[in-house]
């Protein structure tokens, strides 16, 4: 993926001389270079860091995996121009180097210049087209979020692939899904998915559920890209990730039954496959663990259902009516073993029912439409009880649903759980979690939050592709308590523009060689009104 790189002036400099604080207004993977002129030798202190202290200056003890770094530099007489040394630790294997070795900050300072400073943040990312997508509302907030989140969208690209942050530089499926539709809701270029989607086959990771999301990555990236000659060369490997070989007697995934070592390094878990519901562990809302669990068998039904619509586009007739046999297997034995009284428990041997427990029956149909009721009221009740990865689904569920105003209303919340909160903290990349005191450790450069920017798009405007290469799509529009928006989102076959001036009434920009369906209406190019 071709690389930018821009040098940034600071949006405020303060404090004395020989003690400078400069805050560039954004986090970017960047490197601090400073130009002074001296008249005589003398040590400097260059740093930067993500997060203010208090007192208004950088925060020197932010946490294990958020950044505070400083450098003591020797300036010569006359003019010095210096890039400070930026280091990365490393975490496993999977790590990528970037060069220069940028590190994600916003903040810089200074220390013990006796002149004038120019200070830069020399920062790094792929190839972003800054017009290609817009969002403006009636809610400010909402508008805050979007910025929020797509600028999230193009400052993790410098790496080529999707990134789960800072701290281990790898690319994760779970964290991919997300990412994935959030980038091709601000861009339309296919090639840092696909890049994304070879390396996750060489380097897979250990939850079943993100083994399983593969296919559902594979499914979007068809939407979106109608590369189907990617596809191809994916869909033997794709096929394994489906688990089929975990699959018990009674019909329910068991993922402890695969060997170590299955097809994966399995970074930071021994090679094991194992479920994970959710992360960090403290967001599954007391989701009690089984030998079978709900959760991942969900998973496997939805990738099922979504292999047989990619062998159906690749002409794998045989395949078909294989992977649709085994998602209605799937299906029964879920509902056999884990509805109880008509409501999903999180295992067999449990009476609890975790919001994750409400949320993926729901969302992929497992449950038939007489049961979702129940557990849409639960869900309702329990609020965001998940994390940002979670939050992901908890809002498709929510928009699919009829809960669009629940949805907006967790959107929009100031609540620790909020993105709002991220922004208040000083975040302008989203953070691995809702706040620090949730995890400590986690980084402020991870993509996996930047769920709003998908939603926005795909349910508030409703706009989603129902064909390849965006051929085909829908526009559902859900915008809830909103008054007005407007939107623009980008295709292979230009911008889709879709404004509404009030409550109920649209006008509606389709591309060439794009046909729509609104409100059961097919419109072809040109603009309508709604």
């Amino acid at each position: 993926m071709k690389k930018t790189d821009i040098w940034i002036p600071p949006v405020t400099v303060s404090g004395p001389t020989d003690d400078l604080f400069f805050d560039f207004g954004k986090h970017y993977f960047a490197v601090l270079e400073i130009e002074t002129e001296t008249e005589a030798a003398r040590d400097i202190i260059l740093a930067v860091g993500e997060m203010r202290d208090p007192s208004g200056r950088i925060e020197r003890s932010p946490g294990q995996f958020k950044t505070y770094q400083e450098q003591t530099v020797r300036l010569r007489p006359g003019v010095n121009r210096i890039a400070m040394t930026m280091t990365h630790p490393g975490y496993n294997k999977g790590t990528l180097a970037l060069e220069p070795n940028a590190v994600p900050f916003r903040y810089a300072e200074v220390r013990g210049c006796a002149g004038e400073v120019k200070a830069y943040q020399h920062a790094y990312y792929g190839e972003f087209d800054d017009s290609a997508a817009d969002f403006g509302s009636s809610s400010a907030s909402l508008d805050r979020i979007w910025e929020f989140c797509k600028h999230t969208m193009k400052a993790t690209t410098p790496f080529g692939i999707f990134i789960d942050g800072n701290r281990e530089r790898q690319a994760y499926e779970g964290d991919t899904y997300i990412n994935q539709l959030s980038y091709f809701a601000c861009q339309c270029n296919a090639e840092i998915a696909r890049d994304t989607i070879d390396r996750l086959f060489a380097f897979p990771t250990w939850p079943t559920e993100w083994r399983l999301a593969m296919i559902p990555i594979i499914h979007d990236y068809i939407l979106y890209t109608g590369d189907l000659a990617s596809v191809r060369d994916w869909y033997e490997p794709m096929k394994k990730n489906l688990l089929l070989d975990a699959v018990c007697e009674n019909g329910l995934l068991d993922a402890e039954k695969l060997p170590a070592g299955y097809n994966s390094p399995g970074f930071g878990n021994g090679g094991k496959i194992r479920d994970i519901v959710d992360w960090p562990r403290c967001e599954r809302d007391g989701y009690e663990f089984g030998v079978w669990n709900l959760v991942p068998n969900c998973w496997q039904y939805m990738a099922l259902r979504r292999a047989g619509e990619i062998a159906a586009l690749l002409g794998k007739e045989k395949d078909v009516p294989v992977f649709r046999f085994a998602a209605e297997r799937s299906r029964k034995a879920i509902r056999a073993n884990m509805l109880k009284n008509g409501r999903f428990v999180d295992n067999p041997d449990s009476d609890h029912t975790a919001l994750h427990s409400c949320i993926f029956p729901v969302l992929w149909n497992v449950a038939e439409e007489s049961e979702k009721a129940v557990h849409l009221a639960m869900l309702q009740n329990k609020g965001m009880a998940c994390s940002v990865f979670g939050a992901q689904f908890l809002l498709e569920c929510c928009y699919l649903n009829g809960l669009e105003d629940h949805g907006l209303k967790l959107l929009l919340s100031d609540g620790l759980r909020s993105w709002n909160n991220m922004i208040a903290k000083g975040a302008t990349i989203t953070m691995e979690t809702w706040d620090d005191t949730v995890d400590p450790y986690q980084d402020w450069s991870h993509p996996w939050g930047a769920a709003p920017a998908n939603i926005i798009v795909r349910h508030i405007a409703g706009i989603r592709p129902t064909g390849p290469g965006f051929r085909r799509f829908i526009v559902d529009p859900k915008p809830g308590a909103l008054t007005h928006f407007k939107l623009k989102t980008p295709t292979l076959h230009g911008p889709v523009k879709l404004e509404m001036t009030e409550p109920g009434h649209y006008r509606l920009s389709v591309p060439d060689h794009s046909e729509a369906s609104f409100g059961g209406k097919k419109v072809q190019a040109g603009i309508h009104e709604f």
